[in-house]
């Protein structure tokens, strides 16, 4: 009887633990980096991301869910910016290498954002990570992630987008 209310005790114990972590958010930091599309002449319908990966440091454990939030600078010419945020966790096939840029149809990307319009040398705050926030997690667990954008607006010409701040919140349960 002892040794059953030990182990119901160490068993509640370790629930209790783990479900304490899995409810807390851990934060990774990734690097800053900028995607520069300016290369591109035509991106109506196309998706840019940078030929290499944004690279971080794995988790000691696999995440279950990722949430990214940060800042972006854009630098264009033109009248307005409306973008939309991707993301794929291995390196996009069946896409054109322009100046160090992929170059990829959109059909068949993954989006993790709605469109966003921004100011031209305006920072400002982006979260990312709805829809296909599995994307993301996968991508942290392999430590390494593409993040490309779709240039929706035609008066946009040079876009040039600085990330900064960037920081994946995420939970293992």
């Amino acid at each position: 009887m002892k040794k059953t209310l030990q182990l119901i005790l160490l068993s509640l114990i370790a629930t209790v633990v783990l479900s304490a972590c899995g409810n807390t958010p851990i934060q990774v930091g990734l690097q800053d980096f900028t995607v520069d599309a300016s290369a591109v002449a035509n991106t109506a319908g196309k998706v840019v991301y940078k030929a290499e990966p944004v690279s971080f440091e794995k988790p000691v454990i696999n995440v279950k869910t990722v949430k990214l939030s940060g800042n972006v600078t854009p630098s264009y010419l033109g009248t307005t910016l409306q973008i939309q945020f991707y993301a794929s966790a291995s390196k996009p096939v069946g896409c054109d290498e322009v100046a160090g840029l992929l170059v990829c149809d959109k059909n068949g990307q993954k989006p993790i954002s709605g469109e966003y319009t921004l100011e031209n040398g305006v920072k400002q705050p982006i979260e990312l990570g709805n829809p296909n926030a599995d994307v993301l997690a996968e991508g942290l667990n392999n430590g390494k992630i593409w993040l490309g954008v779709e240039i929706a607006s035609s008066g946009a010409a040079n876009v040039k987008l600085q990330f900064s701040d960037m920081v994946a919140s995420v939970t293992i349960f």
